[in-house]
């Protein structure tokens, strides 16, 4: 058992439920405190970060309520096929949140992307958007997930929101605890933590 604010180093593997989709990336290292874990990667050449910042692509994770959040690096991207995404300069500080399974298995970590995702602004100036409720529907209509995996889902997206998001029992100006402090000790590690593994798209 890692005793509190000690840093246990971990492996974690990252994939989704969609079918036909590769099914896990990794090893890539990782750290854990309690019950949060981060984890990097690299992003490929064809991926331009924010001024200031490299392609390594820095994940949190909130272990108990099966949360994932990254303040994204990237700025554009020219994907090798030609379409072309551009993150706005209102999202530099916007993370991206996805709801998740987790396995455990000793010393690695195995998550898997569970379709509800939203993005909060940290200018405190605009609302978040969920995104992606279609989508978790779809997998359920379509057996890619059990119905048991899309209630504990939706569960602890509530108890997330309620948490770090929701101020109290009514709409609030301010988030009530995001990005979660929890993840303080972690944000504070030196960079990287091991040689970058390459995410290739």
């Amino acid at each position: 058992m890692t005793a509190p604010g000690e840093c246990e180093r971990v492996e974690v593997m990252r994939g989704g439920h969609k079918p036909g989709e590769p099914d896990l990336f990794g090893p890539l290292p990782g750290v854990r405190v309690g019950d949060a874990v981060m984890y990097e990667f690299e992003l490929p050449e064809w991926i331009e970060p924010w001024p200031g910042l490299s392609r390594l692509e820095r994940t949190f994770v909130l272990l108990d309520l099966g949360i994932s959040m990254a303040n994204p690096c990237w700025q554009r991207a020219e994907f090798p096929e030609g379409n072309v995404a551009e993150n706005p300069v209102t999202e530099r500080h916007s993370w991206y949140v996805d709801l998740i399974t987790v396995e455990r298995e000793g010393d690695r970590y195995v998550f898997r992307d569970l379709f509800v995702d939203v993005r909060v602004p940290t200018d405190d100036e605009r609302h978040y958007r969920l995104l992606d409720l279609d989508d978790l529907a779809d997998a359920v209509e379509n057996e890619a997930i059990t119905v048991e995996q899309a209630v504990s889902g939706l569960r602890r997206w509530q108890r997330f929101l309620d948490r770090h998001l929701h101020d109290g029992g009514y709409p609030s100006a301010k988030w009530g605890d995001f990005p979660p402090a929890v993840f303080d000790p972690l944000r504070a590690l030196d960079a990287p933590l091991a040689p970058p593994v390459l995410w290739e798209g």
